[in-house]
Formats: C-alpha cells, structure tokens, sequence
C-alpha cells in the first residue's frame, strides 16, 4: 500500500466530530449564565473557549480574547496563560501555527523562570510541538512531545501522558518510522485504557492501522481499522469513520479483495459527503474508480471519474487532476481501449496542453460531421418545432390542472393543521388546569393534616405526657427496675411529641409562612447533620416576601431536592443558590454526589422528578437536570417575574 495515500487519510485524523460537544457547549453555556461568581464563571468561560478549538476556531478565539481582558483587568497572570493557550489552536486551526509558535515560546520560557514544571507547562509544550507539526518541523516538534511526556509522568497527569505519547506516535508516522510510530500508539491505548477515557482513541486506533498498511500487515490494518470505525460510528466522529473505511477498502485492494474493498468505498462515500470536504471527496471516487477498473466495471469508473472531474473543476481543486485521470486512463486501458488510455496517461504529465489539444480534436470532429448531417437536421428540427407546440399547450394545460389540485390540498393541509394545533391548545389547557388542580388540593390536604396534628394528636400527646408525669410522684413502686420502665413510657411518649411536631412543621413549616422563603431554606438546612452534607446557602434579593404561591412551591421543590442528595447522591456537598432580580426568581441545587444518567432512570425516581417539573409549571416556571454518572447532579430552576400567578384551575 502506498505511503501517500495513508498520509492523505491521516491529516484529518486528530480532528473530532463536532457533534459530539454540542451537548456539553449548551450546558456550559446554561451555566455561564445561571452563575453570578466572576471566577468560578470565568473558569466556565476558559472551558466553553477549551470545547469549541475544533467545532468553531473564530467562537473559540472570541471567548478567549474575553478571557483575556478579564486577566488584564484582575491582574491575574495564569488567567492570562490559559486564555492564550486557546489563541494557540487558534492559530494551528486556522493555518497559522507561526503565530502560534511565538506565543508558546514566549510563555514556556515565562513558566521556565517561575519553576512552574505542572500540567499547564505540559499543555503548552504539547501546543509548541502541535505547531511545529503544522509547520513539517516535526523532529523539532518531537523534543516538545517528549518534554510534555516527562511532566505528564512527574505530576501523574494521565490524559496528558496519553495526548504526548499519541502525539510522539504521529510525529514518527510522519518521519515514515511507522515501527517506532505503532509502539507510541499503543503505549497511548494502553492509557486511555487505564483511565477510561474516549480521548483521540479512534483516531489513536486509525493512524495505527495506517502504520501497519506502510509496512504491508494488512491483516493488522483490517483489524485497527475495524476498530477505529466502530468507536468513531459511536462518538457522531464522520470524519474519522470515513477515513477508517478508507483504510480499511485500501488494504483489501492489497489483499486482492476487491468486493471487500467495494463496500468499504461506497459506506465511506454517505458518511465522507457529510463532512463536505471535497479535497477528499474527490480522491475517494478517484480510489474507487481505479477499484472499478481492477474488478473490470470499467463503465462503472469511467462515469465516476467524469463525476470526479466536475466537481474538482466547480470546487478548483486543480491538484487532483493527474490522480482522476490516471484512473480515468486505467479503466480506458482494462476496458481495450488503448487510444483513448494512451491519451488521457499524457494529459496526466501534460494537463494543460493536452486539455487545448483535446479540445482542438473535438472541434475538427464537429467540423467533419456537421455538413454530412446539416440537411437531416433542418427535417428533424420542422418536425421537432410541430411537435412541441402540441407538447406545450398539453403540458399547460396540466400544469394549470396540476396547480389547482396543489392548492386545493395546500388549503385543505392548512386548515388541518389549524384544527390539530387548536385541539393541541386545548389538551395542553386541560392538563394544566388538572394539574394546577391537583397541586391546590395536595398543598390545602398538607395544612390540614399538619395542623390536625399540630392541634389535635399534638396536643393530646403533650397532655398524656404531662399526665404521665404528674402521677409519677404519686405511685409507689415496687423496685427501681419497675420505676425505670415507667420512665422510659414516658420519654418515649415525650419523643412522639417530638416526632409528631417535626412532621407537622415539615408538611407545613411555620419558619415558611411567618419568615419568608429565605429564612424557611435556612431553618431546614440547619437540621441536617453537617458531618453527613455540608451545605453552603446563598440567597439574594429575598428581602421582601415571594408571592406565597412562589414560596410554597419552591420550598417543596428545594426540600425534595435536598432530600434525594441526602438519600441517594452519596454527596459530601451541596451548594444552594435563589436569586430574585428584575426578570424573576432563579434557584441551582448543585452537589458533587455521583449522579446518575437521567433517560435511564428507574420509574420511581422517574415519577419524581416529574413531579417536581409538574410543580415548577403551576407557577410557570421551568426547571432542568443536568447529571452525568461520576459528575454530580445540577438542578436549574426559574421562576418569570408573573410567575407568582398560577395556572386557573
């Protein structure tokens, strides 16, 4: 296999799929706006700046020159570092890596004077040696990949040791040492494989595959290749899969198993066109119609060569020319065609000339012929301008019939969608008067039970209590064992009372309705055992009363939250933020528990969390769950500033 067509593949290979980070750059987003600390918002902005290097290089830029002038303004030195880190793969993804270059050596040499030898020096020798790539230096950029790798292991920075070894890989592929090339990549699997972490594994997977298709182990490309398509299938990573496919139809061609290799090409070919790269567009049809010729289809590879042709013409991509009519030239060759295969082969090593020298022989062939065929034509043409009147007045006629049956069920669709939208407002309507309904009925059945206990079992069993101690002077007993019984009878009595009196004020918490909201939060928060959850409450703006139907609903929302972090997050945590301000009431329940993926959630905890929405929309608000096992659980909940107003029952 040839070692220019597996660097062709393996340019695009340390890019990834952009879809993969939309998730996580709308949560980001979600949090930089929900957060009112300027450092801790900060951090968020350095990580938005981190997710869109790849997805939008300018996006990327843009945050980072914010980043930039918050340093400036704070004084803060490694704010400063971190942002221009950004500005670094700015320059690399925008083809400017020598401006890149200048920030990494000026910056290495400042953390050189401060000692610093830690993960950020790491990141910024990783950034030199990336730049010295782009720029084909790559024994250079290899003494940088090394020193990345030597502070890695210092700091027992494991995704750092996996980038560097993968990096040092890609620099030896590139230096044709594809031996020393493989050892690195596997060295750099191996790690991802400790850690459990997707990072540049399919491309780590592919580039090796492209290794061992340099030194003819096709076998060994099959398999890495295979591999490296079925992650990158999973992570949305198009590019990486198509130039897996790639690969692997590459190293059928070598093991003569042309209908492997077809398959390969025309699964590669949905998935490259969504990428939209041209460049290696057109030199996959360039590769598959050369296939076509080896498997004698030579129709087949003529017609998509043609196809090739046009498309390198409307995007200029003047380079590939030669690699399209060389297979155009194989296919004429295979199908007997030696005129014609003898005349392409000399428009590959003379493409200009022999374009004019082409176009000259088809004007002489128009020449030779048009006298011969100039009488037939003019009969043609008479008959041909009969027949198209005829063809016209039947094709307007059935336009305008055509027409008018389109606007007809145009109208008729219209009016459908009107009356499934109406009854669509009508159910959502319902729904949320029952609902609205329920939630009446559910908060005035709390007060009622709450102050039946409160007033009435309460009551009876202070009285009980305090009968009970009355006649304890009176009675004598028979031994202290017989007296310590009736001692126990009533401190056990003495903790129903207690009992009964902390449900009663939970169902209906009197702090709540003669303090407010703020103080009702911090009443509760006050009970729970801070050596089990250290929780840290933040409240703004709540001077004057909340709506009480506000109240209500958000004290139930903020209890049931605590209590499943108290109950199931394993969290030591637990931060608490309501905010009022002009545009409404917002509240974030945030713990560093070990959360939980919420669409595989059991039905129990399912219905929960549906309740909680359910209320947060009787006062029109909104509330969001972002969780991810092993990362803690975020709740966002805001309330508009006519919130207070709930939905008609």
């Amino acid at each position: 296999m040839k070692r220019k067509l597996f660097v062709i593949i393996t340019l695009l290979l340390l890019q990834g799929s952009a879809l993969a980070q939309l998730s996580k750059i709308d949560s980001l987003r979600r949090l930089i706006n929900n957060e009112r600390d300027e450092k801790r918002k900060t951090d968020l902005l350095l990580m938005l700046s981190i997710e869109f290097r790849q997805i939008n290089a300018d996006s990327s830029r843009t945050i980072a020159k914010r980043v930039l002038k918050i340093s400036e303004r704070t004084k803060d030195d490694e704010l400063r570092l971190k942002a221009e880190l950004n500005t670094v793969y700015y320059f690399i993804n925008s083809s400017s890596p020598d401006s890149g270059l200048a920030i990494t050596e000026k910056n290495i040499n400042e953390l050189k004077k401060k000692g610093r030898n830690d993960s950020l020096m790491a990141q910024y020798e990783s950034a030199s040696g990336f730049t010295l790539m782009k720029m084909n230096r790559q024994k250079e950029a290899l003494q940088h990949f090394y020193t990345s790798l030597k502070i890695a292991e210092i700091i027992n920075d494991y995704k750092a040791k996996a980038r560097a070894l993968h990096q040092i890989g890609w620099a030896h592929m590139e230096l044709n040492q594809s031996t020393k090339a493989i050892s690195y990549f596997l060295q750099s699997l191996k790690v991802f494989d400790d850690v459990k972490t997707p990072y540049l594994y399919p491309s780590t997977l592919t580039n090796i595959a492209s290794c061992y298709g340099d030194i003819g182990k096709f076998d060994s490309v099959v398999y890495y290749s295979k591999k490296g398509i079925a992650l990158a299938n999973k992570q949305n990573n198009y590019t990486i899969e198509a130039n897996g496919w790639f690969i692997l139809g590459t190293a059928y061609i070598e093991l003569k198993k042309y209908e492997e290799a077809l398959q390969c090409f025309l699964k590669a070919k949905p998935i490259r066109e969504k990428t939209g790269d041209y460049f290696f567009i057109v030199s996959d049809m360039a590769v598959l119609s050369e296939l076509y010729a080896m498997m004698g289809k030579t129709d087949e590879g003529i017609k998509i060569s043609k196809e090739a042709i046009n498309i390198a013409e409307q995007q200029k991509l003047q380079a590939k020319f030669p690699m399209i009519y060389k297979a155009m030239a194989l296919n004429y060759e295979k199908a007997g065609d030696y005129a014609m295969a003898s005349s392409i082969y000399k428009k590959v090593n003379e493409l200009k000339d022999s374009i004019y020298s082409n176009a000259s022989t088809e004007a002489l062939a128009e020449m030779e012929t048009k006298y011969e065929t100039e009488k037939k034509e003019r009969i043609i043409q008479e008959q041909q301008f009969n027949l198209k009147k005829k063809n016209y007045f039947i094709i307007g006629i059935s336009a305008l019939l055509l027409l008018g049956l389109l606007l007809a069920y145009f109208i008729h669709a219209r009016n459908k969608i009107k009356q499934q939208a109406a009854m669509n407002k009508a159910i959502h309507e319902q729904e949320q008067k029952a609902t609205a309904a329920v939630m009446s009925a559910e908060e005035n059945e709390r007060q009622r039970i709450a102050k039946d206990l409160h007033d009435g079992v309460g009551q009876m069993m202070s009285a009980a209590k305090m009968n009970l101690s009355a006649i304890s002077n009176e009675l004598k007993f028979v031994n202290e064992e017989q007296q310590q019984s009736f001692e126990r009878i009533i401190s056990l009595v003495d903790e129903s009372c207690k009992e009964v009196r902390t449900v009663s004020h939970q169902m209906m918490p009197n702090m709540l309705l003669k303090s407010g909201l703020g103080k009702a939060v911090a009443d509760f928060i006050d009970k729970i055992d801070r050596r089990v959850l250290k929780v840290r409450l933040h409240t703004e703006g709540l001077n004057e009363r909340l709506n009480e139907h506000i109240e209500i609903v958000l004290y139930r929302v903020l209890q049931e939250c605590v209590n499943n972090v108290i109950k199931h997050s394993g969290a030591s945590e637990l931060d608490i933020a309501i905010i009022k301000d002009d545009d409404g009431i917002s509240a974030t329940i945030e713990d560093n528990g070990k959360g939980f993926d919420i669409y595989q959630l059991s039905t129990e905890a399912g219905m929960g969390l549906r309740n909680m929405k359910a209320r947060i929309e009787y006062v029109k608000g909104t509330i969001d769950f972002d969780s991810t096992p092993g990362s803690g659980t975020l709740v966002a909940i805001h309330i508009p500033i006519n919130g207070g107003q709930p939905i008609s029952s």
